[in-house]
């Protein structure tokens, strides 16, 4: 793996939404959440198979990854790097929005 990764136009407006929402309590926070999940991003970049696939929520060739005990990453694999589909809220419609 060669430790790239690249993210999806949804995933950014999922990114946006939920710092959003956090920086409305606590900005500090909101910024701490974005670094948490580009780090987090680079982690997966280097060790993709850290997530996992869940067939009860979809049977898409995806790998979902969990941020902060209520915020999943979204994957798959492309081309030798990762491709971050979405940030979702596990208080979400996760089903649907796959």
């Amino acid at each position: 793996m060669n430790n790239d990764y690249k993210i999806k136009g949804k995933a950014l407006e999922d990114i946006t939404i939920i710092a959003e929402y956090i920086r409305e309590d606590n900005e500090k926070a909101a910024l701490k959440f974005i670094q948490i999940l580009y780090n987090t991003f680079e982690k997966l970049a280097k060790f993709p198979n850290l997530g996992i696939s869940r067939k009860d929520f979809t049977y898409k060739d995806v790998r979902f990854f969990v941020v902060k005990k209520h915020y999943l990453i979204v994957y798959n694999i492309e081309n030798n790097s990762i491709c971050i589909l979405r940030v979702l809220s596990s208080y979400q419609n996760i089903c649907a929005l796959l």
